[in-house]
């Protein structure tokens, strides 16, 4: 009688062990699967804080002004795209403020990642403004520092 017993209690834990890994694996499976919805406020700032840093850290490297100022509009988009996250689309525009109005300074060349619709139909677009104040030409120790400005708006949103 005794043997009987103690087999049933082991049953009854094996069962509370294999209910309780079912349970957890369920959870998880749900919990990785389930997404929280984003506030509009923190988004936007979000997004706003990732451009200016994407925009900050490609100047600090070298990269922006160059791209910039040769015009070499399809090696920025390419730049931006490798530093932005892939589920961030971007709309680049750069303006050249000495002509009055200011001008589009890449015209009717559009720097961007991700179709017209969904900046259009996004809920959540941040806008970065950054200042290029000008740059350097020449060879080391010969620099020539040249003063054009252009002002980068850079348009955000999530995909």
């Amino acid at each position: 009688m005794r043997h009987t017993r103690s087999k049933r209690g082991q049953m009854r834990v094996i069962e509370v062990i294999l209910a309780s890994v079912i349970i957890i694996s369920a959870l998880s499976f749900v919990t990785m699967f389930s997404s929280t919805p984003t506030t509009p406020k923190f988004e936007v700032s979000d997004l706003e804080k990732l451009g200016y840093s994407a925009l900050l850290d490609l100047d600090h490297q070298g990269l922006l002004a160059p791209n910039v100022y040769t015009q070499s509009w399809n090696e920025l988009r390419m730049v931006l795209k490798i530093t932005l996250p892939v589920d961030v689309y971007f709309n680049l525009a750069v303006y050249d403020p000495t002509s009055e109005p200011w001008t589009k300074a890449n015209g009717n060349n559009q720097i961007m990642y991700g179709a017209e619709e969904t900046f259009s139909s996004s809920k959540n677009i941040a806008s970065v403004s950054y200042a290029l104040t000008g740059y350097k030409s020449g060879t080391p120790g010969n620099f020539i520092a040249q003063y054009n400005p252009r002002i980068l708006v850079l348009q955000l949103t999530r995909g």
